[in-house]
C-alpha cells in the first residue's frame, strides 16, 4: 500500500493502463514510479472490455503497490458524451440551472441515468461557455466495480481529454500561443485545443486499432499479426518522390498505414475548421502528439506535412522531477504514454483549469453519509437523553411486571404439562416424516438427470451451438470416473458399500462450440443466461459476474468455422450417483 502522502493516478485506455505513483515537493510533482498494462485483443470488441481490465487493474495494483490506496483515474474519451454550449446573459446564481436545463436538452440520455458535470470554459464579456460532459451510470459503475475488485477506493473519475488539458497547462506554461494536442489513441483519437482563456476538445473516432484492421485485412493476417507487424516493421510512408523501402512487403505495409492515417488526418482538419468556424478559436501554431501513435515512425513527419505546423511530441514531464529510484532514459521513452497521468495527480495537490469530475454511485453515497455525520451525532445524543427518560419509565414498570409474571407461572406449569405432550407427538410425527422423506428423494433421484438433460435441451432456442461435453463437477473436479455401472460394479459387499457412498454433485460443467454469428460470442452468453434462470442452478448473481461461469473463445479469423466455449453453473440440488 502506498503511504498516504502519495498520490496514485490510473488511466484506463482502450487497449493499454497506465498507472502512476507520484509525490509532493513544495509546488512540484515527483513521478516515484509508474506501470504500463497492455491487454491483447481488439479494443473495438466491447464484450471483452470489462474481464481484460478487471485482470490488468489487479495486475496493475499488485505492480505499483497501491492496494488499499486512494486514486484518481480517468476514463476514455469515446465513453463519456461532451457538449461545449454558450449560456444566455443570466444572473450569477442562475447559472447551475441554467446549465442543468442545457444538460437536459443535449444529453441523449435520460438526465436520471448519467452522471454527469460541466466546466466553465470562458467567463466574462458577456458570454459563458461551459464543457458538459455525462456518461451512462450503468457504465461507469461497472469500471468502478473493478477498481474496487483491484483492492483501490476512487477520490476522483476524470475524463481522459480534459486531464490531458491539465497536463498540458502544467506542464507549458510558458506556452501562449494557440496549440493543438493530439492524443493518438488505440480505438480512438483525443484533440485538445488550448489558448489563451479558452480550451475546447473533440474524440474522434480513429485510432491505432482502425491501422491494425486496415492492415489485416489488406495482408488476410489475424487482428494480433497484423498488430505486432505495425509495432516492428511499420511507419508512414512518406508521400512524394521519397525513395521506398528496400523491402516490398515493409514499403507495402508502409502504404497501408499511411492511407489509414490520412483518414485522420481528414478528421483532424474537419475538427480545427469546426473549431475555428462555430467555436471561435484560433488556428493552432503548433501541435504537440501523445499516446502510442505518437511513437509510429515517421508520424510528426506525416502531421507536419499536412497540418503545415510544427508538430511535437509531447513531453507530460517537462514540469515534473523524477524520482532517483528511475532511470531516466526509460522514463523519457515512456513520457508520451503518460499524458493523461500528470494532469491526474493535479486533482489532489491543488486547483486545476478543469475540475470536471464524474462520481460513481458508491462515492456520491460515502460522501453523502460523510456529509450527514453530525446529523447523525446529534440524532445519537437525542436517542441518549430519550434513554435515561426512558429508564425511569421501566423502573416503575418492572414492579408491575413482576406481579404479572407470579400469576403466569402459575399458568405456564399447566401449559408445560401440554407441551410435553406435544412433543411426543411432534417426534413420532417427525420420525414418520423422516421415513417418507427417503422415498421421495429415492423417485426424485431416478429421474434427476433425466429432467435436468431435458431442460438443458428445451434452452437450446438455435442450431448455432453444440455440446461436446456435459460433466459433473465437484470442488471443481470431474466426478466421472467416480460413477459405477453394472458392468464394473464390486462383487463383494464392503466394495457396493464403498461405490454407493459417492460424494454429491455440486457443479455442472458443459463444454462445446458455436459457430461464427452476427452476435459473436454473446450467444454463449445468451445461452448460459437461460440456463440459469431454470430454477436447477444456484446462479442468482449470473449477470453481474458472468465471466465467473462463462467463458468463450472470439475472434475475426475469416477461416474459422467455430469457436469453444466452457459453461460451469453450480446445481441448486446435490446429487449422489449409486449403482
Amino acid at each position: 500500500m502506498a503511504d498516504s502522502k502519495s498520490i496514485a493516478v490510473l488511466n484506463l485506455g482502450s487497449q493499454r493502463l497506465t498507472g502512476a505513483l507520484f509525490s509532493k515537493t513544495g509546488k512540484d510533482l515527483v513521478l516515484k514510479r509508474y506501470e504500463f498494462i497492455d491487454m491483447s485483443g481488439d479494443p473495438t470488441v466491447d464484450a471483452s472490455r470489462i474481464p481484460q481490465l478487471k485482470i490488468g487493474l489487479q495486475e496493475l495494483a499488485d505492480r505499483l503497490k497501491i492496494k488499499g490506496s486512494t486514486v484518481n483515474y480517468s476514463v476514455a474519451g469515446h465513453t463519456v458524451f461532451s457538449r461545449f454550449v454558450k449560456l444566455p446573459p443570466v444572473q450569477p446564481d442562475r447559472v447551475a440551472q441554467i446549465v442543468e436545463f442545457e444538460a437536459r436538452q443535449n444529453v441523449p440520455f435520460p438526465i436520471n441515468e448519467v452522471v454527469w458535470d460541466y466546466e466553465f470554459v470562458t467567463e466574462g464579456g458577456g458570454e459563458t461557455e461551459v464543457v458538459i460532459v455525462a456518461m451512462k451510470a450503468d457504465a461507469l459503475n461497472e469500471i468502478n466495480d473493478q477498481v474496487a475488485t483491484a483492492g483501490l477506493k476512487t477520490s476522483c473519475v476524470d475524463l481522459a481529454p480534459l486531464a490531458l488539458y491539465n497536463t498540458f497547462r502544467y506542464s507549458y506554461p510558458d506556452v501562449d500561443e494557440p496549440v493543438v494536442v493530439i492524443d493518438l489513441g488505440a480505438r480512438s483519437t483525443n484533440l485538445v485545443f488550448a489558448e489563451e482563456g479558452k480550451f475546447f476538445t473533440r474524440n474522434i473516432l480513429v485510432g491505432g486499432a482502425s491501422i491494425t484492421a486496415a492492415i489485416s485485412k489488406e495482408f488476410g493476417i489475424g487482428f494480433g499479426e497484423a498488430e505486432k507487424q505495425k509495432i516492428t516493421q511499420g511507419f508512414v510512408a512518406q508521400g512524394g518522390a521519397v525513395e521506398e523501402h528496400s523491402d516490398p512487403a515493409v514499403a507495402a505495409l508502409s502504404k497501408v498505414i499511411r492511407n489509414s492515417v490520412t483518414r485522420l488526418h481528414g478528421e483532424i482538419m474537419r475538427t480545427i475548421n469546426y473549431y475555428r468556424t462555430q467555436q471561435g478559436g484560433a488556428l493552432p501554431k503548433r501541435a504537440l502528439i501523445c499516446g502510442g501513435g505518437a511513437l509510429l515512425g515517421n508520424m510528426t513527419v506525416f502531421l507536419e506535412e499536412k497540418l503545415k505546423i510544427p508538430v511535437e511530441i509531447l513531453n507530460p514531464l517537462r514540469g515534473v522531477q523524477t524520482d532517483r529510484g528511475l532511470n531516466a532514459d526509460a522514463v523519457e521513452a515512456d513520457a508520451p504514454f503518460m499524458g493523461e497521468l500528470v494532469g491526474l495527480a493535479m486533482r489532489s495537490v491543488g486547483s486545476c483549469p478543469s475540475e470536471v469530475e464524474l462520481v460513481p454511485e458508491v462515492v456520491a453515497t460515502a460522501r453523502d453519509a460523510a456529509r450527514r455525520a453530525p446529523a447523525l451525532i446529534v440524532a445519537g445524543l437525542c436517542a441518549c437523553a430519550a434513554l435515561g427518560a426512558g429508564i425511569m419509565y421501566f423502573k416503575n414498570a418492572e414492579r408491575v411486571t413482576l406481579e404479572k409474571v407470579a400469576s403466569m407461572q402459575q399458568e405456564n406449569s399447566r401449559l408445560t404439562a401440554l407441551a410435553n405432550q406435544i412433543r411426543a407427538e411432534d417426534a413420532s410425527l417427525n420420525q414418520a416424516v423422516a421415513q417418507s422423506q427417503q422415498l421421495v428423494q429415492a423417485v426424485g433421484d431416478r429421474s434427476y438427470w433425466v429432467r435436468l438433460l431435458t431442460k438443458v435441451n428445451e434452452t437450446f432456442d438455435n442450431d448455432l451451438i453444440w455440446l461436446t461435453v456435459v460433466e459433473p463437477l465437484k470442488d471443481g473436479k470431474p466426478l466421472t470416473p467416480q460413477l459405477v455401472t453394472q458392468e464394473n460394479a464390486p462383487e463383494d459387499k464392503d466394495d457396493k458399500k464403498s461405490a454407493a457412498n459417492t460424494e454429491p454433485v455440486y457443479e455442472l460443467r458443459l463444454q462445446g462450440l458455436y459457430r461464427k454469428n452476427d452476435e459473436g460470442e454473446q450467444i454463449v452468453y445468451r445461452f448460459a443466461s437461460a440456463l440459469a434462470k431454470t430454477g436447477w442452478f444456484a446462479a442468482e448473481k449470473f449477470e453481474e459476474k458472468r465471466a465467473d461461469f462463462v467463458s468463450a473463445e472470439s475472434g475475426v479469423e475469416e477461416d474459422r468455422y467455430a469457436y469453444k466455449f466452457n459453461i460451469k453453473l453450480p446445481l441448486k440440488q446435490p446429487m449422489q450417483f449409486k449403482n
